[in-house]
């Protein structure tokens, strides 16, 4: 894919969900939170500092794609059930998300492409966000996951779009932008947003070791990928661009 000053074709968009509509972090430390207070159940003498530390091994293993364990089923799996029903007491929308959303889904085809689960539909749904939709692909739903292109060839196919005038919208050059350029693709990434509060009865020292922890996985994450992708600041900012509002063009990587 070269580089240009100008915004690639753009007939078609799907978008990631996690970090481009609303915050992951909550759904994170919530689940971190269930898991520690659940092995601090089954092992008394369990540690802060212990539990931070294979939090840290598995948040960073999962990084860089290497062999990741649970993390101390099976407390960890029970923490996940609980926050899948309570899923839609941690969405914080990434402010302009669903309104971006809105006024890109009028103006051209958008579908939804990404690793949720089947919540996530849920909740796109209850809110109206999912109203001018024209797929979304989960790989709780699909069977694959990314950052297996099969997902988004999955959509793409369904919908019966071209790769080559669609453009995948994520914050994860690893995960989103890699996957869309294999396929002839194109590929916008939106910052990391940073505007999420922490959920409720957290342990305030969890959460700095997660801050920590989150910081350097960002670095882990970084692709290749990225040196050839849009780089926009959220997805507002893409979608005033594209819809034709006034605001300065998106430039790509290294320029």
């Amino acid at each position: 894919m070269t580089r240009t000053n100008t915004l690639p074709p753009a007939e078609t968009i799907a978008t990631d969900v996690g970090g481009v509509l609303y915050y992951d972090e909550p759904f994170e430390l919530a689940w971190l939170q269930g898991v520690l207070e659940r092995a601090g159940e089954a092992d008394p003498k369990l540690t802060l500092d212990q539990f931070t530390t294979e939090m840290r091994r598995f948040y960073l293993q999962r990084a860089r794609a290497t062999a990741s364990p649970g993390l101390y089923s099976p407390a960890g799996t029970l923490s996940w059930n609980h926050l899948r029903h309570t899923w839609d007491d941690h969405v914080q929308v990434i402010p302009g998300a669903f309104d971006a959303l809105d006024a890109l889904a009028a103006d051209r085809p958008v579908c939804i492409v990404a690793n949720q689960p089947p919540e996530c539909e849920t909740v796109l749904r209850d809110t109206g966000a999912a109203n001018n939709l024209a797929l979304i692909a989960l790989d709780t739903t699909v069977g694959i996951a990314k950052p297996d292109p099969g997902l988004l060839a999955w959509a793409i196919s369904k919908l019966d779009w071209s790769p080559a005038t669609t453009l995948m919208v994520g914050d994860r050059p690893d995960h989103d932008a890699a996957p869309a350029q294999r396929l002839g693709a194109h590929a916008a990434l939106v910052e990391p947003p940073i505007g999420w509060t922490v959920p409720p009865r957290t342990d305030p020292a969890l959460v700095s070791a997660y801050r920590e922890v989150r910081a350097e996985r960002l670095e882990i994450r970084r692709h290749p990928a990225a040196g050839h992708s849009l780089h926009v600041l959220d997805l507002a900012d893409l979608a005033e661009h594209l819809v034709g509002r006034r605001r300065p063009a998106p430039k790509w990587a290294d320029e």
